[in-house]
């Protein structure tokens, strides 16, 4: 009797414990990766706003830029060179891929590319890459409260 109740002591504990049942595995379709990818700036971000920042110059001490993203898909870039009387104001369109602020000025120029962050935009260079080096913590804009 003794042995019988430990033959099924032992057979609970390895059913308890999984024993040698399968593991049943879960595959995702092309549309769940697809889905599950789409986190980016066009749709969880809040993005639009005003964006401010000092970025640097080869020339002067920085550029106080100002970049605000309108709700209509236009911007304006305002750009002021410290220990200059030099500004420059820039507007165009505005378009976001993914987490890839791109803006074309109106007056036909080449665009900018910015990555966009939480409440930020990272400066890219004209390849669309990110900048690198000594300076690059500060090819960055902070939106505004």
């Amino acid at each position: 009797m003794n042995r019988i109740l430990s033959m099924a002591a032992a057979a609970l504990v390895l059913v308890s414990c999984g024993g040698n049942a399968q593991r049943k595995t879960t595959q995702t379709t092309p549309q769940e990766t697809a889905a599950a990818d789409m986190h980016c700036a066009a749709n969880s971000l809040d993005y639009r706003g005003t964006y401010r920042g000092t970025l640097p110059a080869a020339d002067c001490p920085g550029i106080e830029t100002t970049l605000t993203l309108e709700e209509d898909g236009s911007y304006l870039l305002h750009m002021e060179y410290l220990e200059r009387a030099t500004s420059f104001d820039e507007r165009g369109t505005y378009a976001v891929e993914g987490n890839l602020l791109t803006l074309t000025p109106d007056d036909g120029e080449n665009p900018g590319y910015y990555k966009v962050e939480e409440r930020l935009l990272r400066h890219l260079d004209a390849d669309r890459q990110p900048i690198t080096g000594a300076l690059a913590d500060h090819y960055v804009l902070r939106k505004e409260q």
